[in-house]
């Protein structure tokens, strides 16, 4: 049986992943293999909300923080959660939750065709505060690559595939294929199917997402995202939404 709850921090790893100021990488949690130049910064305050199974449950604030390094072929990222659970049979709890880091690695760019090697690895919390509801107590690693194509001017394509390393616990294969469309040099509209599979291929579990990314200046960009389940396995914790939204600053 794959792991939801995991594949779920599989998720929040991804959404850590910066790009450079264009649709992919946040607000969605495909992979993508866009860099920034060396020296650039990126920062990413979100909040999102979520509700599956038995409760819900908000990031108030998700902090990304990423740097170019490296000729403009690497940038390494972190990503810190304050996570707040309100679930349907007890109280609400609050605290910190998994600490994401991750590096990527450009190593193919034609212009229309890029590719990344993009790992990341979420560090598990306590037993005391995983109880509590707030993140897990095992550490995840992701490994995977990244592609984009840039169909013409306003259609690009981007996808992943990768394996992920589970703790203590069953492993996983995630995946992820998004499209965006520009509709100016300020709005551009995403949407993307993202999921996880046992390494059984036994079982599954498939999300859509929609959102947008949206250019107030050239340093400042606005993110949102909405996704739902589509499938569960046997139906068990089923996603019924996820919010998304950032502020994304460059420097």
């Amino acid at each position: 049986m794959i792991q939801l709850r995991n594949y779920r921090l599989v998720l929040a790893l991804a959404l850590a992943s910066a790009a450079v100021p264009t649709w992919a990488g946040p607000p969605l949690s495909t992979e993508d293999p866009g860099i920034l130049a060396q020296g650039e910064w990126e920062i990413i305050g979100a909040v999102t909300a979520s509700s599956a199974g038995g409760g819900d449950a908000y990031q108030v604030p998700l902090l990304d923080v990423s740097l170019g390094v490296i000729t403009d072929k690497v940038q390494i990222a972190a990503a810190y959660p304050y996570v707040i659970t309100d679930p349907d049979d007890g109280g609400s709890e609050s605290d910190f939750g998994n600490l994401s880091l991750g590096i990527k690695w450009r190593f193919w760019d034609s212009g229309k065709l890029q590719v990344a090697f993009t790992p990341g690895y979420a560090f598990g919390v306590t037993r005391e505060t995983a109880e509590r509801g707030i993140g897990e107590d095992t550490d995840v690693a992701a490994f995977p690559l990244a592609a984009e194509y840039q169909v013409n001017k306003r259609w690009r394509f981007n996808t992943s595939v990768g394996y992920v390393s589970v703790d203590d616990g069953e492993d996983e294969w995630g995946y992820g294929a998004a499209l965006a469309y520009g509709l100016n040099e300020r709005w551009e509209l995403l949407v993307e199917l993202a999921g996880a599979t046992d390494t059984d291929f036994d079982d599954d579990i498939l999300d859509v997402r929609a959102g947008f990314d949206f250019a107030w200046t050239d340093d400042v960009h606005l993110l949102f995202s909405a996704a739902t389940g589509l499938r569960e396995p046997r139906g068990e914790d089923e996603l019924d939404y996820d919010l998304y939204f950032g502020v994304q600053f460059f420097r």
